[in-house]
C-alpha cells in the first residue's frame, strides 16, 4: 500500500513535493478505494498514516516548512526513491530492456575515458586522425550508395527507454546530494551545543565541512551539472533534440506519452534549487549560532557587571584600606546622547555641477526618471503564460524576442519582478548582455532568467 501510494502521488504525475492538504485528500482517496476490497485492512486515518511515515523509524518522506508556505511540504526520502526506483525497475515499465544500446554505452564508455585521460599528443593525434579517416569513409559510402544507415525501431525505442531510466535515476539521485547538506548543518548545531566549541572552532569547522563537500566527487558532479543545467544553449539544443526524437514515427506510443523528459528540465531546476536551498540554511545556521554564541557572551558580561555591584553594595559601608585599583587614563566613552544635535549652516555651497560615477549614467538620464512609464505587470504575466503554452521552459531573451519591450530596460526589469514573484521561474546570479532596441540600441547586464512551466 506505502509504495503503491507514493508512486501514485509523487512519481506517476512526477511531482517533487506535494503540500499536506492535497497529499491527505490523495491518501484519502487512495484508502477508500482499497477499503472497498478489505474493509478492515486500513484501519488508521490519513493523517495518522503521514505521521507514522515522517518518524525516524520508517523515513518515508520528509515533512517541512516551505519560506512561503502556510502549511507543511511532503516529499520522498533518498530511501523512498531507490525503493521506487527499484520496484519500477523489477516491473520493467517501459517494455523494454536495452542490452544493445547499454552494451553500446559500455564500450562508447571505455574508449570515451581512455581519449579523455591520454596526455601524450602523438596519441591524441592519431586519435584524431582515425577519426576524420572514419567520417571521410563513411562520407564516401553514402555519397556512393545514396543511403544512409538509420535504427531499427528496436533500436530507436531501447534507446529512448535508456534515456527514461538515466533521467528517473537522476531525480532519484539528489535526495542524497541534499541530505548531505543537511547532514553538514546538524553537525554545526551539535557541536554549538558543547560547552568546548568556540566561535571559532564551529566557524573552521564549517568553512572544513563546506570546502571538503564541494571538493568531494559528489559535489564536484553537482557543481558542474548546475553549470551545464544552467547554460542556454545547451538547454535549447535538448529540447530542439527532444522534439524531433518524440515526432519519429518508429518510437513507441507508450514512450512517446510518458512525459518525464518533457518536464525534466523544470524538475531539474526545482531539485537543484532545493539543494542550494540546503546550503543557504546551512550558512543561516552558522549565522544563528555565532549570533547565539554573542548573546551568551553578553549575558555573561552582565552577570558579572551585577556580581560587581552587589560586592560595591556590601563595601559601601565598610570600604578596604588603601586603593583598590588604579587607572592611568580614564576611559573615552561614547553613547547615542554624545552626539550633538543637528544645527542649521550659517551658509549653504551651491553645487553647480554633478559628477557621475565611472559616466555610465548621465544627468540627462537621470531627469528622464522623473517621467517613468507604468508597467502593466499583469500583462507581462500574460507574455509569460503565452510562451510557456508553446514548451516547458522560456528565456528571457525568447520573451523579449517574442514581445519586444515598447518601454525600454524599465520593461525587462517587469520580467525580473515577474521571474521573481513565483518559486517554479529560476533567476541566476551569472550575468548576460541583452540589446534593447531603439533609435540608438542600448546594451545592459542583467541575470540570467528562465521562466519553467
Amino acid at each position: 500500500m506505502v509504495l503503491g501510494f507514493l508512486f501514485h502521488a509523487f512519481k506517476a504525475q512526477h511531482r517533487a513535493t506535494l503540500p499536506e492538504g492535497q497529499l491527505r485528500a490523495l491518501l484519502d482517496a487512495y484508502l477508500e478505494d482499497l477499503r472497498q476490497s478489505d474493509p478492515e485492512g486500513y484501519p488508521m486515518t490519513s493523517s495518522q498514516y503521514l505521521g507514522i511515515w515522517c518518524d525516524d523509524a520508517h523515513r518515508f518522506l520528509r515533512k517541512y516548512y516551505g519560506e512561503d508556505s502556510t502549511e507543511p511540504i511532503f516529499e520522498l526520502t533518498s530511501g523512498a526513491e531507490k525503493a521506487l526506483l527499484w520496484m519500477e525497475q523489477l516491473q520493467g515499465s517501459t517494455g523494454f530492456v536495452g542490452t544493445e544500446s547499454r552494451l553500446e554505452n559500455i564500450f562508447t564508455g571505455l574508449d570515451d575515458i581512455l581519449r579523455n585521460t591520454t596526455t601524450d599528443i602523438n596519441v591524441r593525434i592519431q586519435q584524431l586522425q582515425s577519426d576524420a579517416a572514419r567520417i571521410q569513409e563513411e562520407i564516401d559510402r553514402i555519397r556512393a550508395t545514396g543511403s544512409v544507415p538509420i535504427y531499427t525501431p528496436v533500436q530507436v525505442n531501447e534507446r529512448f527507454a535508456l534515456l527514461l531510466s538515466t533521467a528517473r535515476e537522476l531525480l532519484g539521485d539528489f535526495r542524497l546530494v541534499e541530505e548531505n547538506f543537511k547532514r553538514i548543518a546538524q553537525q554545526i548545531a551539535e557541536q554549538h551545543a558543547k560547552p568546548e566549541y568556540t566561535k571559532g572552532a564551529i566557524l573552521g569547522n564549517m568553512l572544513d565541512a563546506d570546502d571538503a563537500l564541494k571538493k568531494s566527487e559528489q559535489g564536484q558532479s553537482f557543481y558542474a551539472f548546475w553549470g551545464l543545467l544552467l547554460a542556454t544553449e545547451r538547454r535549447l539544443k535538448f529540447q530542439d533534440a527532444l522534439q524531433n526524437v518524440l515526432s519519429l514515427p518508429e518510437l513507441n506510443e507508450r514512450l512517446k506519452n510518458n512525459p518525464l523528459l518533457k518536464n525534466l528540465v523544470s524538475h531539474l531546476l526545482i531539485e537543484g534549487e532545493k539543494v542550494l536551498d540546503s546550503h543557504q540554511r546551512m550558512s543561516t545556521n552558522l549565522r544563528r549560532v555565532l549570533d547565539t554564541t554573542r548573546a551568551i557572551d553578553r549575558a555573561h558580561v552582565q552577570t558579572l557587571i551585577k556580581d560587581i555591584h552587589a560586592l560595591a553594595v556590601r563595601l559601601k559601608t565598610d570600604p578596604p584600606d588603601g586603593s583598590i585599583w588604579s587607572v592611568e587614563e580614564s576611559p573615552e566613552f561614547f553613547n547615542a546622547m554624545s552626539r550633538p544635535l543637528w544645527q542649521s549652516p550659517e551658509a549653504l555651497d551651491e553645487v553647480k555641477s554633478v559628477d557621475v560615477a565611472d559616466d555610465r549614467i548621465s544627468l540627462e538620464m537621470l531627469k528622464k526618471f522623473s517621467n517613468l512609464p507604468h508597467i502593466r505587470l499583469h500583462q507581462l504575466r500574460k507574455n509569460v503564460e503565452v510562451c510557456l503554452d508553446q514548451t516547458s521552459t522560456f528565456t528571457l531573451e525568447m520573451v523579449l524576442d517574442r514581445f519586444p519591450p515598447r518601454y525600454g530596460m524599465i520593461e525587462v526589469l517587469g520580467y525580473l519582478i515577474v521571474a521573481l514573484e513565483s518559486q517554479k521561474h529560476f533567476v541566476g546570479e551569472e550575468e548576460q548582455i541583452i540589446t534593447i532596441p531603439g533609435p540608438v540600441p542600448a546594451k545592459w547586464r542583467v541575470p540570467k532568467v528562465l521562466f519553467c512551466k
